[in-house]
């Protein structure tokens, strides 16, 4: 079972049962033996609503020229479900999370699904534990790199993204990827993936998953590739 925390995303609980219910799955639930179990969902319900309007907060203040239907389009950009699992998986959310065996097996620690649900149940329990001032300073600190992105005109699109649009660009073929390494305990791998481009690597990278990794080698080939 993987180390509870009682700080995640810079914030510490004063109510650790709460985290704990934000990193729990069903799958975890169903199959324990452990009584008083809560799974993530009602919180992830409340994280939703939550970092909505704490992204609403941020981006009046960010961007006060922007008219309303920019400012929702570039909100729903940051808090659809491949980024909300990309923010989750660069933060290291993902190797705290409670599984049940069945869930584990099947690769839950790197869907999607699963890791966007866990963020927003985190930031529901943060703002239960602390409040709406801890939350949006969670938030603020989390998404600053994003925001200063937008106000800089440049694309918010992941690497692995941004890779594979430059490459078809360029008439070249998919980018492939390849787990190389992985070290530590379950509860807290390292791993570490090559992106190739027919055979050849162009980029190295590691993280605390492997969608993680993908990103960062994905970033270390558009350097590279951008350098040339």
């Amino acid at each position: 079972m993987p180390a509870q925390p009682a700080t995640i995303l810079g914030y510490t609980f004063l109510n650790t049962a709460l985290l704990r219910q934000a990193l729990t799955h069903p799958s975890f639930v169903n199959e324990s033996r452990e009584s008083g179990l809560s799974d993530y969902q009602r919180l992830e319900f409340l994280g939703d609503a939550v970092l909505s309007l704490c992204l609403a907060d941020l981006l009046t203040q960010r961007f006060p020229e922007l008219p309303e239907g920019d400012l929702s389009r570039l909100r729903a950009s940051l808090v659809d479900q491949p980024r909300l699992a990309d923010v989750a998986s660069e933060l290291g959310i993902a190797q705290h999370v409670l599984l049940g065996r069945g869930e584990e097996q099947d690769g839950g620690r790197d869907k999607p699904s699963i890791l966007s649900d866990v963020l927003e149940a985190v930031l529901g329990a943060i703002y239960r534990d602390g409040g709406f001032a801890a939350v949006q300073s969670v938030v603020q600190e989390v998404y600053t790199p994003l925001l200063d992105q937008a106000g800089n005109g440049a694309p918010l699109n992941d690497p692995k993204s941004e890779l594979q649009e430059w490459l078809a660009a360029q008439r070249q073929p998919t980018p492939t990827y390849q787990l190389i390494g992985e070290v530590g305990p379950p509860h807290d791998r390292l791993f570490s993936v090559a992106v190739s481009l027919a055979g050849k690597v162009i980029g190295e990278g590691e993280g605390r998953s492997k969608k993680a990794a993908q990103q960062e080698a994905a970033k270390t080939a558009l350097q590279r590739l951008h350098s040339r």
